[in-house]
């Protein structure tokens, strides 16, 4: 396998870069970093963008937006430029022990329409022949659709853990490492065989003429068919992790918003709504509590031990009439006892008889005598039951009357709480907009969702009858014993080379599964949040296991840690190639802490390649993490821009000089 090592870099008048300016980017052994360091703005990301265009020119994009990267050149070209836009990398290629230096050399001239021209030079001469021969040169060493895996953006490498785009491109990345390709074209040179064996025993037939007329067709629309399914699909990929970006702001807004009382604004109507029913509700409580004062027997209820002195005041009534009753029934008897003894008693007998009768009878005398104000009332006995029955209601009518207060004074005060409009028209402005771009985002997934649904259902269907028009073709135009064997083996073949693929890929998923879960162990701060990353065999699917067993979902995961789920992902694959190629990396850390960085600069950086290039600004790495560095480094740049010269210069960092 070749290696691949950049020397230089020199960049002109692109982007914030004016004169030419040069960096040499050749690393010593056992020390792989070379850092340039700059400010936003400063030329990192131009940097970046150049050594992708160097070497893989507009393939270095999506092949399906040429006019993109016409537009980015143009772009970056410079309106005060006085020569040429230009960009020359060199590079050293090894290829079995043997070392050769290139030089490619990117031009272009602004004249209306941006035109390029590429030539590479070796000992400084144009070789026409490897220029012309060069995408598949590069493309042997490192396909252009895994570009993104070598050259990337750190800010944006996060999206790369999406749940929904991670699957596809792990899968696309195994099939290229692999040589899937390979395969997939051994299988389209068999059915073009299968196709030959089919034609030769019937080409002057006509109906094997409308046969082939129909498969050629078909086979157009198909080719067709699947293009338009793999755009949509991308265009699908895109606006899904738009939706996701529009998702988390608008998550992230409203959480904000509520606390600056957004919601208790938009429920105004509802609170206020709140007040009156609980207004209604303390009117109703009073009106019942003051329709329970007009029940005659609630005032004995109020009397307390006046009413217990009033039950005992007409209990001794009571007995005062009793004995009134008693003393006249006791005169009376005592007149016909006296009468009946007069003859039989003596005198004497008679007088002590009637002692005793009147002594006997003078308690009940003067029991009866007492004054009686209240017998003649209502027996508190029988009021005992209706002034319990008129306190219950009354007690119930005071506790419901409290209850509707205090419900009144807590929707008053939420009504209290509710900020004014003026306060608001920011956030609601601000608030409008997150929405709007959401339902855009949403809308637009929709759509494509759709559309490529339909365009997934046209090549299936054109699948259908494009195996349907096969099979006729080789069931009615085949000859020859000889040509049906063939193309039944053939078909035989592409069936086991479609399993081939398939059971590949199954056995690099286990692979995938063990790097990638090394890989983020090993940059991972917090080891005890999962214990393994797993890639599904069939459908690439990456799920993440917790210490418990249990699958945690990406989206628990914070930035800076699908950042690196993400650069975990990048390394496991890297190291498939076994570290032949240069890493370049803009803006990795801009998300992490302070340890995660520094695992990130001893785990990653220092291993992962013999070539790692670091765009990065002052705020990355600052001294402590550059002194951590330097044990890895062959050497550093700055790039300082002028805001008089509206131009930035490339210079050796001091601390390296020195």
């Amino acid at each position: 396998m070749a290696k691949v090592t950049f020397s230089h870099i020199a960049i002109s008048n692109l982007g914030p870069f004016r004169d030419r300016q040069v960096l040499n980017l050749a690393v010593g052994s056992g020390k792989p970093i070379v850092l340039v360091r700059a400010l936003n703005g400063s030329g990192k990301t131009t940097l970046l963008t150049c050594i992708q265009v160097a070497l893989y020119g507009s393939r270095a994009f999506s092949a399906s937006r040429a006019g993109e990267y016409e537009q980015l050149i143009s772009g970056l070209h410079r309106a005060d430029a006085t020569g040429p836009a230009e960009v020359e990398l060199g590079i050293r290629v090894e290829i079995e022990g043997v070392a050769e230096e290139l030089t490619l050399v990117r031009t272009w001239e602004a004249r209306g329409r941006t035109s390029e021209r590429f030539e590479i030079l070796r000992d400084k001469s144009p070789d026409f022949e490897l220029a012309s021969e060069w995408e598949d040169f590069i493309d042997s060493i490192l396909p252009a659709e895994l570009a993104q895996l070598f050259l990337f953006d750190g800010e944006r490498i996060e999206s790369l853990a999406s749940p929904r785009t991670l699957p596809d491109m792990l899968r696309r990345a195994t099939e290229a490492f692999l040589g899937i390709g390979g395969i997939e074209a051994l299988g389209k040179d068999l059915i073009a065989v299968e196709r030959r064996s089919m034609l030769r025993s019937r080409e002057q037939m006509s109906k094997y003429a409308e046969a082939k007329d129909e498969l050629e067709l078909l086979d157009g629309q198909h080719v067709q068919a699947l293009q338009r399914v793999c755009t949509a699909r991308d265009e699908l990929a895109r606006a899904r992790t738009e939706l996701d970006v529009a998702q988390i702001n608008f998550r992230r807004f409203s959480q904000k918003a509520k606390r600056s009382g957004l919601d208790a604004y938009q429920n105004a109507a509802a609170l206020q709504a709140n007040v009156d029913a609980a207004d209604a509700a303390v009117k109703e409580a009073l009106a019942a509590v003051r329709e329970s004062l007009a029940d005659p027997y609630v005032p004995f209820a109020k009397l307390g031990e006046l009413w217990k002195t009033y039950t005992a005041q007409w209990e001794q009534e009571r007995e005062t009439a009793v004995a009134e009753h008693v003393s006249r029934e006791m005169v009376r008897r005592d007149e016909r006892v006296l009468a009946s003894m007069k003859d039989v008693l003596p005198s004497k007998a008679m007088a002590h008889l009637r002692g005793v009768l009147d002594e006997e009878g003078e308690k009940y005398r003067v029991l009866g005598a007492l004054p009686r104000l209240l017998c003649s009332k209502s027996d508190p006995r029988t009021l005992k039951l209706r002034v319990e029955q008129a306190a219950a209601s009354h007690q119930a009518a005071v506790e419901e009357l409290a209850l509707a207060r205090t419900k009144l004074q807590k929707a008053q005060k939420r009504v209290s709480a509710v900020p004014e409009e003026d306060r608001l028209r920011d956030i609601l402005s601000q608030m409008q907009q997150e929405s709007k771009a959401l339902a855009k985002a949403e809308s637009e997934v929709n759509r494509l969702e759709k559309e490529h649904g339909e365009c997934d259902a046209i090549l299936k269907r054109l699948d259908l009858r494009l195996e349907a028009s096969r099979e006729r073709l080789g069931k009615q135009f085949r000859g020859q014993a000889l040509e049906e064997r063939a193309i039944a083996g053939s078909q035989r073949a592409r069936v086991v080379l479609s399993q081939f693929k398939e059971n590949l890929l199954a056995a690099k998923a286990e692979w995938l599964s063990d790097m990638i879960t090394a890989e983020f162990k090993a940059l991972m701060r917090k080891q005890r949040l999962f214990s393994r990353v797993s890639v599904h065999p069939l459908t690439y699917q990456v799920t993440i296991t917790g210490t418990q067993g249990r699958e945690l979902p990406m989206e628990r995961l914070s930035a800076g840690e699908r950042q690196l789920l993400a650069i975990a992902v990048l390394s496991a694959l890297i190291r498939e190639r076994k570290g032949m190629f240069p890493v370049v990396v803009d803006t990795p850390l801009a998300r992490l802490d302070k340890q995660h960085r520094k695992s990130l600069v001893q785990r990653f950086f220092s291993r992962i390649s013999h070539q790692v290039i670091v765009l990065s600004t002052d705020e990355e790495v600052d001294e402590e993490l550059l002194a951590d560095m330097r044990r890895h480094m062959t050497g550093a740049y700055t790039l300082s821009y002028s805001d008089e010269q509206h131009s930035s210069q490339a210079r050796v960092m001091e601390e390296l000089a020195a």
